[in-house]
């Protein structure tokens, strides 16, 4: 039998102050509403397969910011309650708790999302002359000058590794390195914005390969360990604009996507 909640609203911040004592500190605001979420999830007030309200509709629930809603949603997403797609909202996909990392997306403006969402830590930075393997790669002349950027995709500050990301520019673009080290939002729409060129399409691979022995350690990882590799390029209408490798461990990342047959036009 489903508990009944006898009020959604969170408290403002002075009231249960009373209740969260034997707790020490008050626990935070968007940590109250991820818990009341999680409580309905798993009591089928929101079944699996279903949509969540609205950011702008939870806000005003629980009388609080969309800023506070959506970093209780980010940790709904991150532990595998949910999934968040643009222009279609927050869909429920377990009742328990997951420990893979979910990617599911169809436009530019998720792959976006999913940038913001997470926290970046770069390592190594350093100019590459292409090899005919590597021109392969990332779509240019064996020759080429290219500058090679390492570092290493968080869940948060201080949370667990995603994955590590390799990511190759064209030279012209040296002189934005350093915006690398401290990303607001992803770096393709960075390297667009510098360029005013729009990106035009993306081009994913997506292979299984052991884990790169030098990632190991970074990863929290054991050796022989596979991974999960995805590698997009970015194109625009003069070229590659940049070239994203991610190495996810496989045990931790499941990559989703629905594929539709089209519909015949009605006579």
């Amino acid at each position: 039998m489903s508990r009944k909640v006898k009020s959604s609203k969170v408290p403002p911040s002075n009231a249960g102050r009373q209740g969260d004592a034997s707790q020490g500190l008050q626990e935070p605001r968007y940590s109250r509403i991820h818990r009341i979420l999680v409580e309905r999830i798993q009591e089928g007030k929101f079944p699996v397969g279903s949509l969540m309200p609205t950011e702008v509709e939870l806000a005003a629930e629980f009388n609080t910011s969309r800023f506070t809603v959506r970093e209780a949603l980010r940790n709904l997403t991150e532990q595998g309650y949910v999934e968040r797609r643009q222009g279609v909202g927050t869909r429920v996909i377990s009742v328990e708790p997951q420990s893979n990392f979910f990617q599911s997306f169809d436009s530019l403006e998720e792959l976006f999302q999913i940038a913001v969402d997470t926290y970046y830590v770069l390592m190594n930075s350093e100019k590459i002359t292409l090899d005919e393997k590597l021109a392969v790669l990332v779509g240019g002349q064996a020759g080429e000058r290219w500058i090679r950027i390492d570092g290493v995709r968080w869940t948060e500050p201080g949370g667990q590794p995603l994955c590590f990301v390799q990511s190759y520019i064209p030279e012209r673009f040296e002189k934005l390195v350093p915006e690398f080290a401290a990303p607001k939002g992803p770096f393709f729409a960075m390297l667009e914005r510098e360029s005013h060129e729009a990106i035009e399409e993306v081009q994913q691979e997506i292979r299984a390969m052991p884990m790169p022995n030098e990632f190991i350690r970074l990863m929290g990882l054991r050796p022989g360990d596979w991974s999960l590799q995805l590698m997009r390029r970015y194109l625009t209408a003069s070229g590659v604009l940049i070239v994203s490798v991610n190495w996810h461990p496989a045990e931790r990342m499941a990559y989703t996507m629905r594929i539709q047959r089209n519909r015949q036009p009605s006579e």
